[in-house]
């Protein structure tokens, strides 16, 4: 591979710097608040200089959740690895509520409407896109070889399964982290209350033999 010149060097600096400089005004006054007037002047930088690097802060919020979201990907392949889908899926449901505890503000920008891109698309929205693609293709993976072990149903339709199971980790994690008094009203913790309903959704993919070896009626 060719070494970055030094002017591809400066430039990328720059760029990871307005994204630190942005990511901290948004964990500081909230993403809405924050303006690009806001980061420019943090960086020190003039307000042309900010937009030849990013043309909107739509645009700079979108490079830190796919930023963010590929490591999420990671941990989905990972878990994968192992060797029961009792233990894989409760790695992948681990791994967004890492996420999201690391992550609030961009979390519920995984269940955000994505739409296709088209010709002239900013090009980090194509990369946004393309990822959440091979995400759920990893969690259709994931169950494939489920049913290829015999302890994923094999009637169930692989590619609505795994957008239900995604939207379903993600909106339960969310409503545990908005509902948290409520939950303590129940006397039920927050990781109670999750681990509860992974294993509900686990439990409506796998075969009626693997719910009975784990115990459950």
């Amino acid at each position: 591979m060719k070494p970055k010149g030094k002017r591809e060097r400066l430039k990328e600096f720059h760029r990871n710097n307005i994204l630190e400089i942005a990511k901290n005004l948004f964990a500081t006054k909230g993403v809405a608040q924050t303006t690009m007037d806001d980061i420019a002047k943090e960086g020190e930088y003039s307000k042309s200089t900010l937009y030849s690097y990013f043309k909107s802060k739509d645009v700079i919020f979108s490079y830190i959740v796919y930023e963010n979201s590929l490591f999420l990907k990671e941990a989905i392949d990972s878990a994968r690895q192992r060797d029961s889908v009792k233990d894989a899926f409760m790695d992948i449901c681990q791994a967004h509520v890492h996420f999201q505890e690391k992550h609030p503000l961009y979390f519920e920008s995984l269940i955000g409407r994505i739409t296709e891109p088209k010709d002239g698309t900013e090009p980090i929205y194509k990369d946004i896109y393309e990822l959440n693609e091979q995400i759920n293709q990893s969690v259709v993976e994931f169950l494939e070889d489920g049913i290829k072990r015999n302890e994923v149903k094999p009637s169930i339709d692989t590619l609505q399964t795994a957008f239900v199971l995604w939207a379903g980790i993600c909106g339960l994690i969310m409503m545990a982290y908005n509902k948290q008094a409520y939950l303590n009203c129940m006397n039920v913790s927050k990781e109670e209350f999750l681990a509860n309903g992974f294993q509900t959704y686990l439990n409506s993919i796998l075969t009626s033999k693997m719910v009975l070896k784990e115990g459950k009626p």
